[in-house]
């Protein structure tokens, strides 16, 4: 007799076009995506067209003084950033070196404790093995070992010996 062939299935096996790595969004998700995406894209036009006016706003000739004003004032405030971030550069500097002073004074002598203490708990554990567990095991084993050869005896007693009939 000849084998018959199944017919090809239809389905598809996945691939990496068919299988996706996350769920889809919800509808709900998606108008949020689209709103946050729109309100961006708005500030950025915002922010670029205050830019170009303000810019086009500062060549005018008669707003010069205002110009030079405003630049000064942004030079003056720099200033206060670069010298708070100086400030703020030190002190992350400090916590640095005190979290490298902690590290070294009282987390490694930790360790070095813990480590201790794993290597006393594994020589207890192979103590205890070698000692304890290991006879117990060769003692409950060799028991074991009697015990069945007395019950293979006393079974073969019982077969060897005819068994009376009540009549």
């Amino acid at each position: 007799m000849a084998e018959q062939l199944s017919a090809p299935t239809t389905e598809e096996t996945p691939t990496a076009q068919t299988v996706s790595a996350t769920p889809p969004l919800s509808a709900k998700e998606l108008r949020r995506r689209r709103l946050i995406l729109s309100v961006s894209i708005a500030i950025l036009v915002f922010i670029l067209v205050g830019l170009v006016a303000g810019t086009i706003w500062a060549i005018q000739p008669d707003n010069q003084p205002i110009t030079r004003g405003l630049r000064d004032v942004a030079i003056i405030f720099l200033a206060f950033l670069a010298l708070w971030i100086g400030i703020l550069l030190v002190v992350l500097l400090y916590l640095v070196m005190m979290l490298t002073l902690l590290i070294r004074d009282e987390i490694k002598p930790l360790l070095e404790s813990i480590n201790e203490t794993m290597n006393t708990v594994r020589g207890t554990t192979v103590f205890m093995s070698n000692n304890v567990v290991e006879p117990t095991i060769k003692v409950a084993s060799a028991l074991s070992g009697v015990w069945r050869t007395i019950e293979e005896l006393a079974g073969i007693r019982a077969s060897v010996q005819p068994k009376q009939r009540k009549e």
